[in-house]
């Protein structure tokens, strides 16, 4: 009804995502999140009021899927790789909300979370 690319559809895949990673299922786990991922930075775009444009590649949402698929790749092993999403999503933090906001400073988006997994 909402459709593919609606927020609440993208928030329900992201839920499954999760919960086939919880079951040991990474990899598909990251497949769900990447095609997340995708609808959010292209489709969804920019906030527009006529729109159900909401996201784009700086809301909240789009840096936490993000932060999901470098989980699920560091689950893989593949840590190089999350490093390099996580840093991704720490510079638009920065960007978006400054280099000493709390959130830049102390999210699960920073590259250091990697030393406690």
């Amino acid at each position: 009804v909402l459709g593919e690319d609606h927020p609440s559809t993208l928030r329900t895949m992201s839920n499954v995502a999760k919960a086939v990673g919880a079951q040991g299922r990474h990899k598909e786990a990251e497949e769900l999140l990447r095609q997340c991922l995708e609808v959010q930075k292209t489709v969804l775009g920019e906030d527009h009021p006529s729109t159900l444009r909401l996201l784009g590649d700086t809301h909240p949402s789009t840096l936490l899927t993000m932060n999901d698929v470098a989980n699920a790749v560091v689950q893989q092993g593949r840590y190089k790789e999350a490093e390099e999403l996580l840093r991704q999503c720490l510079e638009v933090q920065k960007t978006v909300l400054g280099e000493d906001h709390p959130s830049t400073l102390l999210g699960d988006t920073h590259p250091s979370t990697l030393l406690t997994m």
